[in-house]
C-alpha cells in the first residue's frame, strides 16, 4: 500500500512539473521595439524639405511616413525672359572626342538637356534656336546669312529639342561666323521681355564676320566679333559664352595660337569681354552647359519644384525578415508597387510641387512569422539611405534612419487565460487529471 501511494505521489508531481514546463514554453514569444526614433530630414534647393519618421508601432510592426514640402510661402513677382541658344555647326564639330562621341554630340545633347531644365524651372521661358558657320553660297558668306534661325521663340520644349536635333541636317560650313549668330539672335528678340539672354556655344575662333570679311583670322574679323559682344551687352542682353575644345596650336597666317586668338575676342574667364565666359575642354561640356550655364540664368519667375524623385533604400535584413506594405497611396505622384529587389528601394516620383504644397506617403514594416533568429536582439536600421533629385539640379542623400529591434522574451509560467497555448495547456492538464484519477482508482481497487 505504501509503495503504491509513493508511486502515485511521484507520478502526480511529474505531471504537474511537465504541464508547467509545456505551458512555459508555449507562453514564450518575441516582441518588437523601437530603439531609435531619429528623424531623417533633408533640404534641397531653396524651398524643398523632406522628412521621414516613425509615426506608430506595435509588437509586430512599425509605420513610417515620408513627407515632401515646398516651403515657399508665395510666388515671386513674375518676370518674362527670352533665351536664344546660338550653336555652332561648323565642320570641326564633327571631330571625335572619344571612341563613341563627336564634339557635336556632346554640345547638341547638352544644349537639349539645358533647354529641358530651363523649361522645367519656368515653363513660360521663351527659347529660340540659331545655328551658325559659313554659307555654302560664296555670295552670301560673310553676311548674316551665315546663321540660320532654326526655331523662333517658343515655350514649347518639344519644338526647341527638335530644332537642336535638326541642326544635324543642316549644311556644316567650313568656317565660323560667330557675329552672324549673335546678330541674328539680336534681331529676333521681341523687345517686350524683361530679360533677354544669348547662350553662345562654339568650338572655334571666328574667321568670318557679317561685313564681307571671310576666311581670315584677322584683327578686323576678331575685332568685329568682339565689338558685337560689347554692343549686345550694352543693350542689356545677358551673354553667356561657352568655347570648347579650342586647340593651342599656332594658326599659320597670323602666327598666334587659337587660344590667344580666342582671348582677343572673348577675354578670359576672370576678365571676360562681356557677360559670362567659359573656356573649357571637351570633357567639361556636359557639366558646364547643363549645370553652370543653367545656374547663370535667373529663374525668378517660379518657386515650383518639378520632377522630384525620392529613392528609399532598405537593408537586406529588413527585406528578408519584414513584410512591406503601403498604408495608403501617396496624395501626390506615383510610387513603385513594391520594393525593387535589384536595387532594394522604392521610388516615389512627384511631377510638381507648388509653393506651400505638401506630399505624403506611409508604409508599414511587419515582422514575418518565419523571420530569421539571427536578427534577434540586433539593432536594425529601417532604411539604408534616402536620395532625392529634381529638375532644379538638386541631388541630396541622407543615411539617418529610425532603428528597431526584435527581442526574444524569456519563458514564463502563468495562469492560463485564453488562446491557442492556453487551450493546449488546459487539454494537457485535464488529461493528466484523468490519468491520475484512473491510477488512484486502480490502487484503491487492488487494496480493497
Amino acid at each position: 500500500m505504501k509503495k503504491a501511494i509513493k508511486l502515485f505521489t511521484f507520478f502526480l508531481a511529474f505531471i504537474l512539473i511537465f504541464t508547467n514546463f509545456v505551458y512555459a514554453k508555449l507562453s514564450s514569444n518575441t516582441h518588437f521595439e523601437v530603439v531609435d526614433k531619429s528623424v531623417c530630414e533633408m533640404e534641397f534647393g531653396e524651398n524643398g524639405k523632406f522628412t521621414k519618421q516613425i509615426i506608430s508601432y506595435d509588437e509586430n510592426s512599425v509605420t513610417l511616413q515620408l513627407d515632401v514640402k515646398n516651403t515657399a510661402e508665395q510666388k515671386i513677382e513674375k518676370t518674362t525672359s527670352e533665351i536664344f541658344l546660338v550653336i555652332d555647326n561648323s565642320l570641326s564639330l564633327r571631330d571625335k572626342v572619344s571612341d563613341t562621341e563627336t564634339r557635336k554630340d556632346l554640345i547638341y545633347n547638352s544644349a537639349k538637356q539645358l533647354a529641358t531644365k530651363l523649361n522645367a524651372s519656368d515653363p513660360e521661358f521663351e527659347i529660340g534656336v540659331i545655328c551658325f558657320s559659313s554659307n555654302s553660297d560664296v555670295k552670301k558668306e560673310g553676311t548674316i546669312e551665315d546663321a540660320t534661325l532654326m526655331q523662333t521663340l517658343t515655350t514649347d520644349n518639344s519644338k526647341v529639342l527638335k530644332a537642336v536635333e535638326d541642326i544635324n541636317n543642316t549644311e556644316f560650313g567650313s568656317r565660323t561666323n560667330i557675329e552672324a549668330g549673335l546678330e541674328l539672335a539680336n534681331r529676333n528678340f521681341s523687345g517686350t521681355a524683361d530679360k533677354e539672354y544669348i547662350i553662345l556655344i562654339s568650338d572655334g575662333v571666328p574667321n568670318d564676320d557679317i561685313h564681307g570679311n571671310t576666311l581670315q583670322y584677322s584683327e578686323t574679323v576678331l575685332g568685329n566679333t568682339k565689338n558685337k559682344l560689347i554692343e549686345l551687352n550694352a543693350k542689356g542682353i545677358k551673354l553667356i559664352s561657352v568655347l570648347a575644345g579650342v586647340s593651342n596650336v599656332v594658326e599659320d597666317t597670323v602666327g598666334k595660337t587659337y587660344v590667344e586668338l580666342a582671348e582677343e575676342v572673348f577675354g578670359t574667364e576672370v576678365k571676360p569681354t562681356a557677360g559670362k565666359y567659359y573656356f573649357i575642354s571637351d570633357s567639361n561640356i556636359k557639366n558646364i552647359v547643363e549645370n553652370n550655364v543653367f545656374n547663370d540664368v535667373e529663374v525668378s519667375g517660379s518657386t515650383k519644384l518639378t520632377n522630384i524623385t525620392i529613392k528609399d533604400y532598405f537593408p537586406k535584413k529588413i527585406i528578408d525578415n519584414f513584410d512591406f506594405s503601403y498604408v495608403a497611396s501617396p496624395n501626390l505622384g506615383n510610387v513603385t508597387t513594391e520594393i525593387d529587389k535589384t536595387t532594394n528601394c522604392i521610388t516615389w516620383t512627384i511631377p510638381s510641387l507648388d509653393a506651400g504644397e505638401s506630399a505624403s506617403l506611409q508604409y508599414k514594416l511587419t515582422l514575418k512569422d518565419n523571420f530569421s533568429k539571427d536578427i534577434l536582439n540586433q539593432i536594425l536600421p529601417t532604411n539604408e539611405k534616402v536620395n532625392i533629385t529634381d529638375d532644379q539640379g538638386d541631388n541630396v542623400t541622407s543615411t539617418v534612419s529610425p532603428k528597431v529591434r526584435v527581442i526574444q522574451d524569456a519563458p514564463v509560467t502563468v495562469l492560463p487565460q485564453t488562446g491557442t497555448s492556453d487551450i493546449l495547456f488546459i487539454g494537457i492538464a485535464a488529461l493528466s487529471i484523468l490519468i491520475v484519477f484512473g491510477i488512484y482508482k486502480y490502487i484503491r481497487y487492488k487494496n480493497i
